[in-house]
């Protein structure tokens, strides 16, 4: 008789501990902004207005979620490679200049193509836009032909009607 009460007792006290333990655990809550979304992330990488060889150049990046600076970054950094030769990229680590506010110099040898590509990490998301800037006129010349040919590769239209 003892022996039928306990596995009776095992059939609904297994399921309740297990509900009592699942009760029990957090989920993650999500942030949300003023209007209840997932906060908006902004990011606008800033390039020198001029490029000089063998001169210090300064490369910024503005970084806001919410509308609002994102201040101490986990990492903040920039990647700078010539366009041809991406094994040579080259790693700076950026300062915050102001809140918000990422910023690193960096003195290029030569003219030529390249890109530069900041990263910056913060909690469990990373951010990493890229541009590519030219340095002497056959560089700048080539430049505006790759986004010309960018700009103007414009999608097909959809084929429509009966034949």
């Amino acid at each position: 008789m003892m022996n039928i009460k306990i596995k009776c007792m095992y059939k609904w006290a297994w399921p309740m501990l297990l509900v009592l333990l699942l009760c029990g655990c957090t989920a993650k809550a999500v942030q949300t902004d003023e209007s209840g979304l997932p906060p908006h992330l902004s990011v606008n990488l800033q390039l020198p207005r001029s490029f000089e060889t063998g001169s210090s150049n300064v490369f910024s990046v503005e970084v806001s979620k919410s509308n609002k600076p994102l201040e101490h970054a986990d990492t903040a950094e920039f990647v700078i490679w010539r366009e041809d030769n991406k094994d040579s990229a080259v790693t700076i680590k950026a300062d915050e200049t102001s809140p918000g506010l990422y910023s690193a110099s960096y003195v290029i040898d030569g003219e030529g193509l390249y890109f530069v590509q900041s990263r910056i990490k913060f909690a469990d998301t990373q951010v990493m836009p890229m541009k590519r800037f030219a340095i002497g006129a056959h560089a700048i010349e080539r430049l505006t032909q790759l986004e010309s040919a960018q700009h103007s590769d414009a999608p097909a239209p959809a084929a429509g009607g009966h034949h």
